[in-house]
């Protein structure tokens, strides 16, 4: 059996010892819950950096699809108003022909009345006011013919402004798509690991082991146990 002091000591060496124990333990455990939230903040990381991707990616979609949108309503705002214009020059052209004609059939009516003027053997001034007449007659008709084309004229050039402006409007309806700008995820910052007790850690748990041996010795020393 031991003697007393010589107990002290070894239940001392073992406080301390457990101490030191007890702080490993500690250290072990701490870095071990900082390994667990690095890898927690590596893997939100990981999946913010996956969800922005998919978010470029998306908007890319997006503009893309308003891409071809713009670009087939430009092609049918364009068929459509070359269809348009070339129905109005179309119509143009049949209103001019129209008017060709009708002064044609004027003329040769003139020239048939005149005709039949000079035929019917008539002189002096009742015949060039028979013809003077028909002249006239032609002339009138002839602006007539000429003021409606005009007309006809300056409303399909309105229709053709009309057409241009329908062609805008279509165009204009679709507006291309502004990508949102899709930031990074910043990276985490990782905390490090904890270090062990060190040399201050050891010296403070013998400082203790050594508290608790004198207090132990002096404890049994005033229990009598020891003399």
């Amino acid at each position: 059996m031991c003697d007393p002091v010589t107990a002290s000591v070894v239940i001392g060496v073992m406080s301390g010892g457990l101490q030191i124990m007890q702080q490993q333990a500690a250290t072990r455990a701490q870095n071990a819950q900082i390994e667990f939230q690095n890898l927690q903040a590596e893997q939100e990381f990981q999946y913010n950096t996956l969800q922005a991707q998919s978010a470029r990616t998306g908007e890319a979609q997006q503009r893309q699809l308003q891409e071809d949108v713009i670009a087939q309503n430009l092609f049918l705002a364009n068929e459509a108003y070359e269809s348009d214009i070339a129905a109005l020059n179309l119509r143009l052209m049949q209103e001019q022909a129209a008017a060709g004609a009708e002064k044609r059939k004027t003329s040769l009516a003139a020239l048939q009345a005149k005709g039949e003027v000079v035929a019917a053997g008539r002189v002096g001034n009742s015949i060039q006011n028979l013809i003077a007449d028909v002249q006239r007659q032609q002339a009138a008709f002839d602006y007539a013919t000429d003021q409606n084309l005009a007309f006809s004229g300056q409303q399909i050039k309105e229709q053709k402004r009309g057409a241009g402006v329908e062609r805008a409007s279509r165009i204009a309806s679709q507006q291309p798509y502004l990508e949102r700008t899709i930031l990074d995820p910043m990276k985490p910052i990782k905390r490090g690991r904890v270090k062990g007790p060190g040399a201050i850690g050891v010296l403070s748990a013998g400082l203790s082991g050594a508290s608790t041996g004198l207090s132990t010795y002096g404890g049994m020393k005033n229990a009598g146990l020891i003399d």
